[in-house]
């Protein structure tokens, strides 16, 4: 073999290593810059700096698995607010149900404590223990609602619609707070079309209509009047609880359908303003919805909208 045949091939061999330790020092450039790449996205993520600035419109593979980071990021920023929101919330059952808890237990203490005093006179301690058992019942009856409230919210409650008698509902709805308006001297009628059929729970759609007419009693004067009224319409049948009561200013329509939401006025009156809230609870979750309509010193008109029929 000659010599330039051996410089030839040695020269091919020595380019062939160039060539190849080139591509070698390339390629490990391009892995350490893609490894960069996707590390500094995913510490951005982490940071909550989402994924930086990417040309989406580049098909090579760091843009799809930049754009999967993307999405990625966006899915834990909505996960963060979600359970920020979350938190947010529990804080504010507790604040609100501690704040409700805290006058009548308070009065239950004091009301107990006044009436084991040795020097009290007989008819003082029986008016303590009239009072603490007063106070009692209202304690029964605010867990009551925050069980109803806690099981509508956690769906523990499940709503099962069907066809009935809406004339039906309203009558033992009517019936069951009657007694209770008469002693004030209110008045409650009932005007419902005979066989009007309707789609509802019938035992927690009663209730949602009884909390209705239940704060027209609590909210109406002496010799006041209540109407219960049932209208067919095309989609909906509306079922409406008119009164001549007190009314609710117009800065606090919007408000009494909020949990534990009660006017500063109406802090006399026994209440603990959850029935509302349970009576929207209640009729959303079977399609329906609320209408509120009142003037301060007249009356309140709230309407009940029902699906005709189910889904």
């Amino acid at each position: 073999m000659s010599n330039g045949l051996v410089l030839a091939i040695a020269a091919v061999l020595l380019c062939a290593v160039c060539i190849w330790a080139g591509v070698w020092i390339y390629m490990r450039r391009k892995y350490v810059d893609f490894t960069n790449a996707v590390c500094g996205s995913i510490d951005q993520i982490l940071s909550g700096e989402g994924t930086g600035d990417f040309d989406f419109d580049d098909e090579s593979l760091l843009s799809k698995i930049q754009m999967r980071l993307e999405r990625l990021a966006d899915i834990t920023e909505a996960a963060a607010r979600e359970s920020e929101e979350q938190k947010k919330q529990v804080q504010s059952i507790v604040s609100d149900i501690s704040h409700q808890l805290k006058t009548p237990i308070a009065n239950i203490t004091m009301y107990s404590d006044t009436a084991l005093r040795p020097e009290l006179s007989e008819e003082t301690r029986q008016q303590c223990l009239r009072t603490l058992k007063n106070q009692v019942r209202k304690l029964d009856s605010l867990i009551q609602s925050l069980l109803q409230m806690s099981r509508l919210e956690n769906e523990i409650i499940v709503l099962h619609p069907r066809e009935n008698v809406l004339k039906n509902t309203l009558f033992e709805v009517a019936e069951s707070i009657r007694l209770r308006a008469q002693k004030k001297g209110t008045e409650v009628t009932l005007e419902c079309p005979e066989n009007l059929h309707v789609y509802y729970d019938e035992k927690w759609t009663a209730e949602a209509i009884f909390n209705i007419v239940d704060n027209s009693v609590k909210y109406t004067g002496d010799c006041g009047k209540i109407r219960i009224c049932a209208e067919p319409l095309e989609i909906y049948t509306k079922i409406t609880v008119e009164d001549n009561g007190t009314g609710i200013a117009p800065e606090h329509i919007n408000d009494v359908c909020r949990r534990f939401f009660r006017e500063e006025k109406s802090s006399c009156i026994e209440g603990v303003g959850i029935g509302l809230y349970l009576t929207r609870e209640i009729i959303t979750r079977q399609n329906g919805y609320l209408k509120i309509k009142s003037e301060e010193g007249k009356g309140t008109s709230v309407s009940v909208y029902l699906p005709n029929q189910g889904k």
